[in-house]
């Protein structure tokens, strides 16, 4: 018995360290892109890599190397690949392992990229293999943006060694920044000569809604342009033209605003562009430039990419004297200020100028003006000659509004039987659209939702048309959940039951560390959620005991639950609410403690006892 608490005691130290010190699968060893810079901004680029495959998963995430390039713009050559095996065998890489294809996007979106990519894969490969390739890209066509370099750190593996190289003419213009790295920056006989490098990172576990690893880990960055108003300029200047109101644009506007103007016009354009046209890429890509396609042309086609509803916006608000203006912005859970004026955005929408409003028309589901939380206090860049820099919204309580108002009925034989009507802010509306259009019947997301519970059951929502965006979402449940109580004796323990909740607060989990601490910035989500039940009890039954009223308020969020009974009624308020998007990981504890008084509170057993006892 003692050796057995002992060895259980050693096998929790472990686990412990386990948690602490994630179990290294593969490690890069040495990683160098070295440019070679022109002064019309073409380059020449090697790439190579040296990585250790240590364990079976790091053989599975490392067993092939790719690259992908552009095939109107730049040139790539294999220059090198092999295996060193343990033992000391070198393995070269034969050609029947090296492919070249059309990349995804490419294959998903033809007509949007032309880009390709070459694949290596790594033969004979064991645990304590170490591959080596290097390639060799020449940019021999300038990209819109002139020369930018960019180099994130490594999150998921163990780096001994990876090295940004730039060579250029020092007469050149050229602004670097860095987070980690270490830069040596030189200039002999005429060449500057720059060397980013970070040496010795450890690898990371993945913290739960973490936000975008931009935000913190080591980076290199390095750009010819001037500043963020280039970014701008450039675009505006390469798509000039591609918004104009042709005949066929004039009349589509025509027609789907009549009489309207201003914001109301605006809208009927918005709501006909995200049904009518279908997204088939989220393509924004610096190598492969950001020209649109001409609106007259997105039209035709009934297609298009984040930058060709955005252009196909512009003209049709155009043709109703509405001024609007494409902007990229990052969509993602990045939400820390650029370090650089580099143009590394991955998304365009629209803004209105005259009525400081973003559109987001490539999400199906979102209505006039609403944004996610990953679109909100994001820094953008607005597409015109001036290049602008603006800032989205900010996310708080009130963008993420949702309520659920309940009435049950619990009876003798254990069943309880629910309606709930619900409301929303457009944001959640998105949410709830979302799922109201991916489920095969309304029924099956009832019972979906319903499984999820600890009371189970059958039954079915009522809603108004999710893919109507001029109309505010109406939805309505009703459902009965057999032998959902625990009888004990002639008592009925019982917890508030959830019915098809849409967002529960059991949402939360997800934003739990395991560890009840974090390294890392947490993606919370403000929200305002609200969930208000009414139960009625059965005859010659009495509440015998309530859950403790609970109330936690810090400057994270608070979460409150009220219980009161009234005969044979009983009422239950919850209120959650959590007050920004972004947790500083000093801030955790607190945040933690509002998000455990959710959970915990959702677990409260009330106690109904016969009338008499």
């Amino acid at each position: 018995m003692v050796l057995a608490r002992l060895l259980l005691g050693i096998f929790c130290l472990l686990a412990g360290a386990a948690r602490a010190e994630p179990v290294v699968h593969a490690r890069l060893d040495h990683a160098v892109m070295h440019y070679q810079v022109e002064r019309d901004f073409t380059y020449v680029m090697t790439d190579s890599s040296d990585w250790t495959l240590l364990t079976q998963r790091g053989l599975a995430g490392r067993d092939r190397a790719t690259h992908s390039f552009y095939p109107d713009k730049q040139r790539l050559e294999l220059i090198e690949a092999w295996v060193d095996q343990p033992d000391g065998t070198r393995i070269t890489v034969p050609p029947t392992s090296i492919f070249t294809r059309p990349t995804a996007s490419a294959q998903n979106a033809p007509g949007f990229t032309n880009s390709q990519t070459t694949s290596v894969l790594f033969p004979q490969l064991r645990e304590g293999s170490r591959t080596h390739i290097k390639w060799k890209l020449t940019q021999f066509k300038p990209t819109m943006f002139g020369f930018n370099a960019y180099n994130l750190g490594n999150f998921a593996y163990d780096t001994v060694l990876d090295e940004t190289i730039i060579d250029l003419p020092a007469d050149m213009q050229l602004t670097w920044r860095t987070r980690g790295f270490v830069v040596e920056d030189k200039t002999t006989n005429g060449m500057r000569h720059i060397v980013a490098a970070v040496r010795d990172t450890k690898a990371q576990e993945v913290e739960p809604a973490m936000v975008s690893a931009m935000d913190f880990q080591p980076m290199f960055q390095a750009t010819t342009l001037p500043n963020f108003a280039a970014i701008g300029a450039i675009a505006a200047r390469e798509a000039a033209g591609r918004a104009a109101v042709t005949p066929e644009i004039q009349v589509l506007a025509d027609r789907l605003a009549g009489k309207l103007d201003g914001l109301d016009a605006a809208r009927a354009i918005y709501n006909w562009v995200t049904a009518n046209i279908r997204y088939v890429a989220v393509y924004l890509n610096t190598e492969d430039g950001w020209v649109p396609h001409a609106a007259a042309e997105v039209l035709k086609a009934g297609y298009g990419d984040c930058k060709d509803y955005s252009v196909l916006m512009q003209a049709l608000l155009a043709a109703r004297g509405i001024k609007a203006d494409m902007v990229v912005v990052n969509w993602s859970t990045q939400f820390g200020e650029p370090m650089l004026w580099t143009p590394y955005f991955n998304h365009a929408i629209v803004y209105l100028p005259d009525y400081d409003i973003f559109l987001n028309p490539t999400s199906r589901y979102a209505s006039f003006g609403a944004l996610d939380a990953t679109l909100r206090g994001k820094f953008v860049v607005r597409l015109t000659p001036e290049g602008q820099t603006l800032r989205t919204p900010s996310s708080t309580p009130d963008n993420m509004r949702y309520r659920m108002h309940t009435k049950l009925r619990v009876d003798r034989d254990g069943t309880v039987t629910g309606q709930a009507e619900f409301e929303m802010s457009p944001s959640v509306e998105t949410i709830i659209r979302n799922e109201l259009s991916s489920t095969s019947s309304n029924a099956k997301l009832a019972e979906t939702l319903l499984a999820r519970t600890q009371e189970g059951g059958f039954g079915d929502l009522t809603a108004s048309n999710p893919r109507d965006l001029a109309t505010p979402v109406t939805l309505s449940a009703d459902w009965s959940s057999p032998r959902a109580v625990n009888p004990q004796g002639g008592d009925i323990m019982l917890r508030v039951p959830a019915g098809p909740d849409l967002v529960s607060p059991a949402v939360v989990r997800v934003k739990l560390s395991p560890t009840g601490q974090r390294r890392l910035p947490l993606f919370a989500e403000a929200r305002d959620y609200g969930w208000n039940s009414v139960i009625n009890i059965p005859a010659g039954m009495k509440v015998a005991r309530l859950p403790d009223d609970t109330e936690i308020a810090n400057p994270t969020g608070s979460y409150r639950a009220r219980y009161r009974a009234n005969g044979a009624q009983i009422t239950v308020e919850r209120h959650l609410l959590v007050h920004h998007d972004v947790v500083a990981a000093s801030d955790y504890k607190i945040m933690e403690a509002v998000l455990y008084a959710a959970l915990v509170d959702a677990r409260a057993m009330l106690v109904l006892s016969p009338v008499g006892e």
